[in-house]
Parts: C-alpha cells; sequence; structure tokens
C-alpha cells in the first residue's frame, strides 16, 4: 500500500516543528519564585507578649491583606494577614527563636520581653516585598530558533528529504 506524498510531507514537518520547539516551549514556563532567606538573627523587643511587625513595599508604605507566616523549630504556628496599614501582631506564648516568612523575604528572629532585650534590639519584624523581578534567559525569536543546532539539522534534513519523497512519484507507472 502506498502512503500518498502528502503524508510523507505533513509526517517531516511535524516532526521538524516538534523536535525543534521544546526549548520554546520550556521557555514559557513561569519559573518558582526564591526567596531570600536572611541569614542573621536578629534581636526583637515583645511588647504586651507580641511579635509586632509590618511588610512595605519599596516606598515604606504598608502592603494589606498580605500573608505572614510564624514558625518555630521549622514548625507552623500561625498564619496571619497584614491589616490595612501592612502591620501584623502575634501572641507569643514563650520568648524564643522564631521564623517570620512573607513575599518579602525568610528570616530568623531572637524574641526577648522587654525588660530582657539586649541593647539595640529592634522595636518590629520589618519585611520589604520583593520588588518587581525581570526573568532572564534566551529571547524566544526567530534567531535563538535558527541558532539552535538540533533545529538546523533538522531543517537540512527536511531540505534533502522533502524533495526526495515529492520526486518518488513516478516509479508506480513502470509496469
Amino acid at each position: 500500500m502506498k502512503v500518498p506524498n502528502w503524508m510523507h510531507v505533513g509526517l517531516v514537518l511535524w516532526m521538524t516543528v516538534y523536535l525543534a520547539t521544546p526549548r520554546l516551549l520550556a521557555a514559557d514556563q513561569t519559573p518558582a519564585s526564591a526567596v531570600p532567606i536572611k541569614r542573621t538573627i536578629d534581636n526583637i523587643v515583645l511588647h504586651d507578649g507580641q511579635l509586632r511587625g509590618a511588610l512595605v513595599d519599596e516606598a515604606g508604605k504598608g502592603v494589606p491583606d498580605a500573608p505572614v507566616l510564624i514558625g518555630q523549630d521549622g514548625k507552623l504556628l500561625k498564619q496571619l494577614r497584614t491589616d490595612e496599614d501592612g502591620r501584623f501582631r502575634f501572641k507569643v506564648a514563650k520568648p524564643g527563636l522564631f521564623q517570620v516568612v512573607s513575599h518579602g523575604s525568610a528570616a530568623a528572629y531572637h524574641t526577648f520581653p522587654a525588660e530582657q532585650a539586649p541593647e539595640g534590639a529592634k522595636q518590629a519584624v520589618i519585611h520589604q516585598v520583593d520588588p518587581q523581578v525581570a526573568r532572564g534567559g534566551s529571547p524566544a525569536g526567530l534567531f535563538s530558533c535558527l541558532a539552535n543546532p538540533i533545529f538546523l539539522a533538522l531543517l537540512i534534513g527536511a531540505a534533502i528529504a522533502i524533495p526526495l519523497a515529492l520526486d518518488d512519484d513516478d516509479d508506480d507507472d513502470a509496469s
């Protein structure tokens, strides 16, 4: 049974396109954003047994209704939302080491009651929201596709195979 020529051409074109484009298709996927982790541990003063903090943007304005996670020893204690001014409060049962994670960053804080706080301890946690991050990578234009060696090899192979497939139709009439 003879397969029609248009099927050969279609198969070659389909293979050429789908073998050459995985890089372009993979580039469209959005990577997970990374949260910077602060390596130093700051001292924070507890006010009325509460850990206080704020989530601000680049201009210093509070970010309302943003999630803030409070943890201790790697376990989630509470998930909070900031108020309309970007502030949050967490009632601490026992002072110690706490992790605070927000859109801006993740950091560890050692909390102290007001009368036991070391000199220079901060009064509150302040996290700044990440600025807009530009995604890097190769340009997804025609030049980057043509610069791909696999695509060039497929293009050359198609340039050879398609004319051979189209030229092969006069062999059946020889009987």
